[in-house]
Parts: C-alpha cells; structure tokens; sequence
C-alpha cells in the first residue's frame, strides 16, 4: 500500500511539472509570435521597442531597423511558420546568466522559399519573457 501511495504522489508530481513546463512554453511561444507578428507586418522599429533590455544594449534601434529591413523585405510575406524546436538554459554566449528559452521556426516566405529564424527569449523580472535575440537563415 505504501508503494503504491509514494507511485501515485511520484505521477502526480510529475504530472504537475509538465503542465508547468508545458505553460511556459506557450507563454514563451505566443510572445515570440507576437514579436515576429511585428516583423511580419513591417512594424521593425516597434519590434525594436518591444524586444527585452538585452537585445536592445547589443543592437541600437537604427541599426536594427536597416539590417531587419535588408533581411526580411526581399524575403517578400510569411506564408507558414511552424514550431520546430524548444529548449530552455541559464546560460548563453553573450549574455548575462539567467532565464532563457531558443525557440527555432521553419518559415516559409513568398519570394524566397524556406528559412530557419531563431529567436531567444529571456524572463524578465516581472516573469515576462521578451525576445533577447533574433536571427534567420
């Protein structure tokens, strides 16, 4: 009988932290696709503003608006993005240890086909989680 009460506290833990770990997920997931949605619609310098702290101390608003300009207007407009990998850390190259999680999509574009955009998100400290980094190849 104790076996079988210890078993059932172990599922029902393990249940509770992946619905946990599946929440965030789709918090971090719907800011990123809240952010690219700026992107999508050619709102760059809004994207800038609404990108964490981090991101905007690497790239100045300027510089950012040109080069996301040069990067997603010959691509021409998103006809599907898809979800293809997840994972989170503490620690990343180039920025200071803390909450992260790299989403990676498969983005299709109607002038030049397939790409692959890795956006980092970092959890702020009112357990927001903004985009720290952006990149498409």
């Amino acid at each position: 009988m104790k076996r079988l009460l210890v078993l059932l506290l172990l599922l029902f833990c393990a249940s509770a932290a992946i619905a946990q770990e599946s929440n965030i997920l789709e918090k971090v997931e719907s800011s990123a696709r809240s952010w690219l949605g700026l992107i999508d619609s050619g709102k760059y310098k809004e994207s800038w503003e609404n990108a964490s702290p981090l991101f905007k101390e690497k790239t100045a608003e300027g510089a950012w608006v040109k080069s996301i300009t040069a990067i997603r207007t010959p691509r021409g407009a998103v006809n599907a993005r898809y979800i293809a990998t997840a994972g989170s850390t503490k620690s990343l190259s180039g920025l200071p240890d803390g909450d992260y999680v790299v989403l990676q999509f498969y983005t299709t574009f109607a002038e030049k086909g397939l790409a692959l955009e890795t956006i980092t998100l970092a959890k702020m400290q009112n357990d927001a989680w903004q985009i720290a980094a952006y990149e498409i190849k």
